[in-house]
């Protein structure tokens, strides 16, 4: 996610490696993507600007770039900067706008200003030369017959917009994230939910460059549930992509959030029916009061009148008798559908739970069970070429992990298919199982009823490692017999209940679980 926010720390960061640095030489790497090499203190960087709409980014890369393309507009870049000293690098604003403000030394003319302005807005992502505000040459060129020109000889003007600077946020003025995003520049949906939870100022709060592992997913903040990785640098978060095994999972992680968010917009819709549903319960009252208001019952009117004196609105071409049986039809409508709307929820929320769950599954997914997650996720309308046509269920048996460690064998599930299948059909009755309390996980089955304090620490680290909690500290792990586990019939996906539980609090070594993992 790149916002205003991102932009302010790599401004900072490019201004630490770059400022006062001679701008060398500028190649074009594709069609919107260039390479900017600075020479400092014996030193040659390389800086990448691309203006793709989807990768749309500026960092300081390591790697060697291959292929080089010619343009007019790289002609011009070159003409005007090669040999200029990078004065500073400024953002915009709170906006997702850097300038890199350069000063060039002509022998007639001295020290002359100029800018290269990289506008990161998504697919309208540009890249611009000015000089004393006026656009010598743009990637991107746009014309319209009011509004922003973006050609050259054109006056430039930034991106027209009525929002404040992140700078000085007023809580008292705003009530949701929401407001946030629409009130503040460069504010993203996902940088206010932050700030509306923690309620600081923008520069106060300390970055942390994060991706996520599994959907490939980045920030300058460490918020993902996934496995992820931390980078000392945002320039080195912004060059990693992710590995094509990594990139594998995108697919079902965006089906799966997409469902998510369907889901809870229904449960806010049929949370607003059940109110209006428990409103209409209030016609009773009315249709009472009408019959108890000594009122003949033949007489048509257009309202009647409460002690305290609110008002009952009626239809004036009916009668009382006729108004007062509407009520009660209405009321009698809201009774029924309150039964209704109830179950839906219900319903709702264990599709809720259910994607929550395939989300935890795709947070320590490999290669194998990928395979029967997309399986799963094709009965709830989920496509993927790969995978389109999907296997008989039971054909084969789901592809277990399996630590084993002497004469006991940990036996992990990975998703609903392989965690039923070891749990009802591979498991003896008095083996162990172990799954993270309350959140999403793997099923865990240790062959044996004796656990020793080895044993039951490495099974519930294990349980904790494959599970969404695999990030925190101290995670609850509840373990039991086989035969205390009893599947619920009726509920989407596959629902354990179980008793006799005992509860054990763990941290995870990652080291030791990498030396368990080598053991398969």
């Amino acid at each position: 996610m790149i916002d205003g926010f991102l932009i302010r720390h790599l401004v900072a960061e490019l201004n630490n490696e770059l400022q006062k640095a001679r701008l060398e030489k500028i190649i074009q790497l594709s069609s919107f993507s260039f390479g900017l090499y600075f020479y400092h203190q014996g030193k040659r960087k390389l800086l990448i600007i691309d203006l793709s709409p989807e990768h749309f980014r500026m960092y300081l890369s390591k790697k060697i770039p291959q292929e080089q393309l010619s343009s007019q507009v790289l002609s011009t870049f070159k003409k005007h900067l090669e040999g200029a000293i990078l004065n500073s690098v400024s953002q915009y604003l709170s906006d997702r706008v850097i300038e890199l403000n350069l000063i060039m030394n002509d022998f007639i003319e001295g020290p002359i200003q100029k800018k290269l302005i990289f506008e990161a807005m998504g697919k309208h992502s540009n890249l611009l030369l000015i000089q004393d505000g006026i656009i010598i040459d743009t990637v991107k060129k746009m014309f319209f017959e009011t509004g922003r020109q973006l050609l050259p000889q054109a006056t430039f003007t930034y991106f027209p917009s009525d929002k404040l600077p992140f700078d000085s946020i007023d809580y008292q003025n705003v009530e949701t994230p929401k407001e946030l995003v629409n009130r503040y520049m460069g504010v993203s949906p996902v940088l206010a939910s932050y700030l509306d939870q923690h309620k600081v100022q923008v520069s106060d709060i300390k970055i942390c460059p994060t991706r996520d592992l599994i959907t490939g997913k980045f920030y300058v903040l460490d918020l993902f549930s996934n496995e992820k990785k931390h980078y000392p640098t945002i320039s080195e978060m912004l060059e990693d992509e992710p590995s094509k095994e990594q990139t594998h999972y995108q697919s079902e992680a965006f089906f799966i959030e997409k469902q998510i968010k369907k889901l809870n917009n229904k449960k806010e819709q049929l949370s607003e029916d059940l109110d209006k549903a428990h409103l209409g319960l209030n016609a009773k009252s009315i249709a009472d009061f009408i019959y108890q208001s000594s009122i003949p019952l033949d007489q048509k009117m257009a309202s009647l009148t409460y002690q305290d004196g609110s008002i009952i609105t009626l239809d004036p071409t009916k009668t009382l008798n006729q108004n007062a049986q509407d009520y009660y039809k209405r009321y009698q409508k809201s009774k029924r559908s309150i039964g209704f709307i109830q179950d839906q929820i219900s319903q709702n929320q264990e599709m809720i739970q259910l994607f929550q769950d395939f989300q935890g599954f795709l947070s320590f997914a490999s290669m194998d069970s990928i395979k029967e997650l997309d399986q799963e996720l094709t009965q709830y309308g989920y496509k993927k070429a790969k995978h389109s046509q999907t296997p008989k269920k039971g054909k084969n048996k789901p592809n277990v992990l399996r630590i084993t460690d002497g004469p006991i064998i940990y036996t992990i599930g990975k998703n609903n298919l392989q965690n039923e299948y070891i749990t009802h059909e591979l498991a003896q009755k008095e083996d162990m199982w172990f799954h993270v309390k309350d959140a999403p996980g793997a099923h865990l089955i240790v062959n044996t009823s004796q656990l020793t304090e080895d044993i039951l620490r490495k099974a519930a680290m294990l349980a904790a490692y494959f599970s969404s909690m695999r990030e925190s500290s101290s995670i609850p792990v509840d373990y039991t017999k086989v035969k205390h586990i009893k599947k619920i019939p009726g509920l989407p996906g596959y629902k354990v209940s179980y008793k006799n539980q005992q509860t054990i609090y763990i941290d995870i070594d990652f080291e030791k679980i990498q030396r368990y993992l080598n053991k398969v």
